[in-house]
């Protein structure tokens, strides 16, 4: 079965997308900030990573440099409040396979997003 990290600080949107992930039978992993995610990605292995950029921790999407020396080669989905092309155009060098604008996307979209993701990865 699929197993997605999903990083996200507010507790409420947390339980709202692990639900709506795992009702897609995709296992789901919770990190409340970054530390958390780095730990659980060196301690186990992931389809995917969803991320929140607001986490308390996060600096100027170090991400893709915490996941490097953790795993490599995991696709990373960024979701933020922040419609910021900037920060979208540097998720997108750094290597995030998409950047989501919550206010742009329900929890469907999103959703569907991950379920596209993590079937491309297993027909890969």
């Amino acid at each position: 079965m699929a197993k997605v990290l999903l990083v996200e600080s507010d507790e409420g949107t947390r339980y709202l997308y692990k639900v709506a992930i795992t009702f897609q039978r995709i296992d789901v992993e919770e990190a409340e900030n970054l530390g958390q995610a780095i730990e659980l990605l060196k301690r186990d292995k992931y389809d995917l990573v969803l991320f929140d950029i607001m986490t308390e921790d996060f600096d100027n999407l170090n991400i893709f440099d915490e996941l490097k020396k953790a795993k490599d080669g995991i696709p990373v989905v960024i979701v933020s409040d922040l419609k910021n092309s900037s920060a979208m155009k540097h998720a997108s060098i750094l290597g995030a396979c998409d950047y989501l604008v919550k206010s742009e996307n329900t929890i469907g979209d999103i959703i569907k997003r991950v379920r596209s993701i993590v079937d491309d990865k297993a027909k890969a």
